[in-house]
Order: C-alpha cells, then sequence, then structure tokens
C-alpha cells in the first residue's frame, strides 16, 4: 500500500439532451448528475477528483478518455473509483452469445446505430474496469433501465426491435447476473423488465432521489458498506413505487466500503 491518503476518484455523468432527436430527451437526469457530485464533492478537496459530463460534455469518448485513461493513470492500489450514469438505457441486438446486450444511451449515440454508439454494459464496462489496475474498489451507479418499455429511461433499440416483431430476438443476462470482475460492484435503478422512473414531484430519477437521501447512519470508521446502501435504496424504492420498481446489486469486493458523504 501506498503511504499518500485514500482519493475518492469520481466521473458522474447525466444527460438530459441528446444530440439525435430521434431519442427522447429526459428530465432529471442532468440534475440527478449535479446533484451526485455535489455528494462527493463534501470529501476534502485534497482527497477527491470528480468530473462532471453533462449533456453535450457526456460523449462516448469523454466517457472513455476519462474512465480508460484519466482513472487507469491516476488512481492508484490506496483509492476509491465512483462512477454514476443518469442516461436512457437500451437494449439492442449484439453479436455475443446472448444476442442482446445492454447500452448506456450517451449525447451522441445514434438510434440507428445504438450498437456502434452507446457504451456496452456487456463489453465495454467490464474492458474500461480492467483498465483501472489500482483501486481495490470500483462501485458503478446506474439510474437508466434496459427494458425498452415506455415511461421510463430506456427505449428499445430499432434492430431489436424489428427482431422481436418477427420473434428472432435473442436473451440476455440479467444486469445481476453480469461479470465485472473482483473489487467491482453495480448497482442498477431497477431490474431488467422494470422501468426506471423519473419524477417532477421529487425533482429527480426516483433511484438517484432516495440515493442522495443516503443511508440511515454511519457505520463504524465514518464510512458506510455499499450493501447496506443499497438494501436500505432499494427498500425505499420499492416501497415508493409499489415495488414496480426495485434496483438490484451485482458484484463482489471484500472491501465494499464507501465514505459516509450523508
Amino acid at each position: 500500500m501506498g503511504e499518500g491518503p485514500v482519493v475518492l476518484h469520481a466521473v458522474v455523468v447525466g444527460v438530459d439532451r441528446y444530440r439525435d432527436p430521434r431519442i427522447a430527451d429526459l428530465s432529471w437526469a442532468r440534475r440527478d448528475a449535479e446533484a451526485v457530485a455535489e455528494l462527493v464533492e463534501q470529501v476534502h478537496p485534497s482527497q477527491r477528483r470528480v468530473t462532471l459530463l453533462l449533456d453535450e460534455e457526456a460523449t462516448r469518448r469523454n466517457v472513455h478518455v476519462e474512465i480508460g485513461e484519466r482513472l487507469a493513470g491516476e488512481a492508484t492500489e490506496d483509492d476509491l473509483v465512483l462512477l454514476y450514469f443518469a442516461c436512457h438505457g437500451s437494449p439492442e441486438t449484439s453479436p455475443g452469445p446472448n444476442g442482446v446486450d445492454r447500452y448506456l444511451v450517451l449525447h451522441d449515440t445514434e438510434y440507428d446505430h445504438v450498437y456502434a454508439t452507446g457504451l456496452s454494459m456487456e463489453r465495454e464496462l467490464p474492458w474500461l474496469f480492467e483498465r483501472i489496475t489500482g483501486p481495490p474498489l470500483v462501485v458503478l451507479l446506474v439510474d437508466a433501465c434496459f427494458s425498452g418499455r415506455a415511461g421510463g429511461r430506456t427505449f428499445e433499440g430499432p434492430r431489436l426491435r424489428a427482431a422481436r416483431a418477427s420473434d428472432r430476438a435473442g436473451g440476455t443476462v440479467s444486469l445481476s447476473e453480469l461479470e465485472l470482475g473482483e473489487g467491482r460492484l453495480m448497482v442498477g435503478a431497477c431490474d431488467d423488465d422494470q422501468v426506471a422512473r423519473e419524477s417532477a414531484e421529487l425533482g429527480h430519477g426516483v433511484f438517484t432521489h432516495y440515493l442522495l437521501k443516503g443511508p440511515s447512519a454511519a457505520d463504524e470508521g465514518f464510512t458506510v458498506g455499499v450493501h447496506r446502501l443499497y438494501e436500505e435504496v432499494a427498500a425505499a424504492v420499492a416501497e415508493h413505487t409499489g415495488g414496480r420498481q426495485v434496483p438490484v446489486i451485482n458484484g463482489r469486493s471484500a472491501r465494499a466500503r464507501l465514505p459516509y458523504l450523508w
């Protein structure tokens, strides 16, 4: 282990506005990301590195640069990494064994080419995680959904829609079954067949609203276990939505703790 202080590295992404007019804009994803960045910025400036990518800044290239280059080069074995995305998610056909991948839809994602211009949860995110070799813990928070259903932060990719219409669509792997590697945890806003809801009343995505409220109290040492954080947020989201939206968690780590920011 190094001798310097622990640094929390965060890349926070929020997309309300999409370049492609065929992708519906969102209402509260940008505000979600801004609020999460404000939460992380409670850490002393010498112990945090926060990159906030909003709307036009939240391109596929910029996400790759921030995670795959900057974090890979700067984050050490003493540090923690937090990644947060508030945006659309899209299921779309892929050449992989399951026939369907999930994509985070960034500002410059093209509706007709989600496979080429979105960020694949199955292929690209694990690859980006592999590049972050130093930190023992990387936590990914996703306020998006991948059901393709109307009414939330998702849309169905056009090729998958056509395949489903002709009964040629493949299967998919559950979010809770993605292989992210040791020390990599993901908390998603909802299960695969559900919708990640936005709420004008709350002024946020429902998942992010309760994430920002945080756990009821800190654990010993002014930290909070990621699994405990998940359990409290998931219970609150499920209660708020009458069980129609239930967050999921995936991954494994022997050191799954974050600073208590609330």
